[in-house]
């Protein structure tokens, strides 16, 4: 439903004196015009270069938005660790940056294809700690996030909406607080505070992730939606999805989901909720604490009640992703080849052997297909010995026929040849030894070995250190 003319004014309102709440960060122009950047002090832009001479610590974001007419705007402070001596700090920030600054002052800056470059006063050394406080906007006609009348979400790509480091490898807390009108549902990545009523019909959502994740692991939506709750092995199981959505049923297969990872894993998600947000448009993302999937998911389960791998493959993710996360990309297969993987055994189990079958066949089809265009690729760059050469950004990971579907075969083939007992032996102990940890392709290898008693390493050299088609 559009908002009134009022409406609009009331919430381009709140904005306005959100906005001159920021007074130490910015200087405004007359009226409640656009957010100005501050004085910069005397000296030359600096080129972006490099981003690896600084880690993210600690995201404390502040978020107000509105659908109609869309805007979303951000402040915060981005705590930094310096790997090594610099005068220099990059970010990923695909976003109108208004203002950089710390304690001592206002920062020289500018953005360089989707990089925020921040010029030090000082060359710092290694090892030193900097509060980033930022006050930006949010493109609202970009591919991420995606706004329509009813809603907005955004996930995996954290910088189009906070500046951060997208780089996998990146273990950061967040304290994310989203200002929104009353009426909508929010949910994001984190544990859940007590929401706050705000003036002027708004209403301030905050989350806590208290687990140092991955950037590309941060997600939220806010919308006008239905919801729906169930309470399952001590995990609550949370839907948003649209007007007359049927979150039962949805709840329903995913609670079948988590009673086979409670009883195969036996390794209870460090979470209160878990949050299923169904949205307009494709969306099939994982996220700390909750997923993103595409409202089509609910029509395809009601059509079809075993169209229902997604809510399986999602929700492995936040042992098999948020819990345990690759270390980088050169390993990411165990993120993704273990939640495919899932799928067939949780088809298995609800709908027999020979739907997890089904899903083989559907990994080796991928996986041939892979290898008739000539792309084969290792599963993992990490093999002993040798030093990790993990692709820098994902567009330059292998294919997903690899990452996923190969993935999935190793971890099939590894089940066939030790059996089932020391198979899932040797999975739980890969939870409980690496959770909260990152891992690489060695520490499943060491785990499974202690499952099982079986000396794996011609089986990873194999299968998982080469390209291996032949899965």
């Amino acid at each position: 439903m559009a908002a009134s003319a009022d409406k609009r004014r009331t919430l381009s309102g709140a904005l306005c004196a959100w906005a001159r709440g920021l007074a130490a960060l910015t200087l405004l122009c007359g009226g409640c015009g656009a957010v100005k950047p501050l004085p910069a002090p005397p000296g030359r832009a600096t080129a972006c270069r490099d981003e690896s001479a600084v880690d993210v610590l600690h995201h404390d974001i502040a978020l107000s938005l509105q659908l109609q007419p869309p805007a979303l705007a951000g402040r915060g402070e981005v705590r930094i660790k310096t790997r090594r001596a610099t005068d220099t700090v990059v970010l990923d920030a695909k976003l109108q940056v208004r203002a950089v600054t710390t304690d001592a002052g206002p920062l020289r800056f500018h953005l360089e294809n989707g990089l925020l470059c921040v010029e030090l006063p000082q060359r710092l050394p290694a090892g030193v700690e900097l509060g980033l406080k930022m006050v930006w906007d949010v493109r609202t006609d970009g591919a991420m996030p995606k706004f329509s009348p009813e809603q907005v979400w955004a996930g995996y790509n954290a910088a189009a909406w906070m500046p951060t480091r997208q780089d996998p490898a990146q273990r950061a807390t967040l304290a994310l607080r989203i200002s929104a009108p009353a009426e909508l549902k929010v949910a994001a990545s984190g544990r859940a505070l007590a929401p706050q009523v705000m003036p002027l019909g708004m209403t301030m959502h905050s989350f806590v992730l208290d687990q140092p994740s991955p950037p590309f692991l941060y997600a939220f939506a806010a919308g006008r939606f239905q919801e729906a709750m169930l309470d399952v092995d001590g995990l609550r199981l949370r839907a948003l999805g649209p007007v007359g959505a049927e979150l039962d049923a949805a709840l329903a297969v995913t609670a079948q989901a988590q009673r086979f990872y409670s009883e195969r894993l036996r390794y209870r998600l460090p979470l209160p909720v878990y949050t299923q947000v169904f949205v307009a448009g494709d969306a099939a993302q994982e996220a700390a604490g909750m997923a993103i999937l595409a409202a089509s998911f609910l029509k395809d389960l009601r059509q079809d009640p075993s169209e229902d791998w997604v809510f399986a493959h999602e929700l492995g993710h936040q042992w098999f992703a948020w819990l345990l996360p690759c270390a980088d990309f050169a390993d990411f297969w165990l993120n993704e080849g273990f939640a495919t993987f899932l799928v067939a055994a949780v088809k298995e189990q609800r709908w027999g052997q020979s739907a997890g079958d089904r899903e083989v066949r559907l990994w080796r089809a991928r996986s041939d297909r892979v290898h008739r265009e000539g792309r084969d690729r290792p599963l993992s760059t990490s093999a002993p010995g040798m030093t990790s050469m993990s692709p820098p950004t994902e567009s330059q990971l292998p294919s997903r026929g690899v990452t996923y579907a190969r993935g999935a075969l190793a971890l099939h083939r590894l089940r066939r040849e030790l059996g089932d007992g020391p198979f899932w032996n040797g999975v739980r102990l890969y939870v409980k030894d690496y959770a909260g940890r990152s891992v690489r392709s060695e520490d499943l290898r060491r785990a499974m070995e202690a499952g099982s008693g079986v000396d794996l390493r011609a089986f990873f050299a194999r299968w998982v250190y080469q390209a291996a088609p032949d899965l």
